[in-house]
């Protein structure tokens, strides 16, 4: 492709003006930097506050998914019954409105189960099958609360068929009692942080603003735009935000695969958490940029107003 002189001379000046501004830009940082550094430093601990807040927001996730498969209940026959008994006893059952679903475990199909989880060589000594027949009852999504279940539990025990009858109503009841502080103070935090940083970004840019006045008002009276003046200040919130959140970011990654790798069973709770964590270095540049921008208008509104 061929460039006539003329539109050369305007990708010159284009190039020129880009590369003034990315320099005014740095500059900014190194005749700034006891503003910055304490911007970038509490960029940082936001960052990584927001992190932690998002990775208890995904565990409380995870865990509610947990809670969803918890809420059956196995009910151990007290007498061996015949398979017609079973299916009669099992359509009673179902009448309950509360279950989803019974199924009916024969004492072969426990035995296989037992064998899945557990090694065989715990029933060698014995003859027989010793494991009885049971039903398993699985709550309807909107049954599924601790009550509920409590009292599904005791209305199963009262039943003259059954001779036990397991749930695990005590693990339930807590992840019931941690559900609302998982949920709602990491929310809250990640509010208040964003608020925060909201703040911090913009009382950095305007002490700059204010250091920088008479060069700004030197750039206005030789006709220079608006964006020509706000864009040495938009690219510092973006590096301010790229650089402290992607350090947050890389600290929280290397703290998540040690701690999984301790604790194996972290790594279901946490999983994903590499995309928000990109996601946390996203939202604090466009929250560093938006913040630039602002004080950078408002600054410019109340200089012309008091012209």
């Amino acid at each position: 492709m061929v460039y006539n002189p003329f539109q050369k001379t305007i990708f010159s000046l284009v190039f020129s003006l880009m590369r003034y501004l990315i320099f005014e830009a740095f500059r900014g940082w190194k005749e700034h930097r006891t503003v910055v550094f304490p911007s970038l430093v509490t960029i940082f601990l936001c960052a990584v506050l927001l992190g932690l807040s998002g990775a208890f927001l995904m565990g409380a996730h995870r865990l509610s998914q947990v809670e969803n498969r918890l809420y059956r209940i196995e009910a151990f026959l007290k007498d061996p019954v015949s398979e017609d008994s079973a299916m009669s006893l099992r359509r009673q059952l179902l009448m309950v409105k509360q279950f989803e679903s019974v199924d009916y475990k024969s004492p072969d199909a426990a035995m296989e189960d037992f064998k899945t989880r557990f090694s065989g060589d715990m029933l060698d000594l014995v003859t027989a099958n010793p494991l009885p027949a049971s039903f398993i009852f699985t709550l309807s999504p909107r049954y599924q609360e601790p009550v509920i279940l409590h009292e599904l539990v005791n209305q199963l025990k009262k039943n003259p068929a059954f001779d036990a009858v397991e749930s695990p109503t005590a693990f339930v009841d807590r992840i019931a009692e941690w559900k609302f502080p998982l949920i709602f103070w990491p929310i809250a935090t990640t509010v208040l942080i964003l608020v925060t940083l909201f703040l911090i970004i913009g009382n950095a840019v305007r002490l700059s603003l204010f250091s920088r006045k008479l060069l700004v008002e030197n750039i206005k009276y030789a006709g220079g735009s608006s964006f020509f003046i706000e864009f040495p200040f938009l690219l510092e919130g973006v590096m301010q935000g790229v650089f402290a959140s992607g350090a947050a970011a890389l600290l929280l990654l290397f703290a998540e695969k040690s701690l999984c790798r301790e604790l194996p069973v972290l790594a279901y709770y946490l999983s994903g958490f590499g995309y928000l964590l990109l996601l946390v270095v996203v939202a604090v540049t466009l929250v560093s940029v938006y913040s630039s921008y602002r004080s950078v208008r408002e600054f410019l509104r109340r200089d012309a107003f008091e012209k």
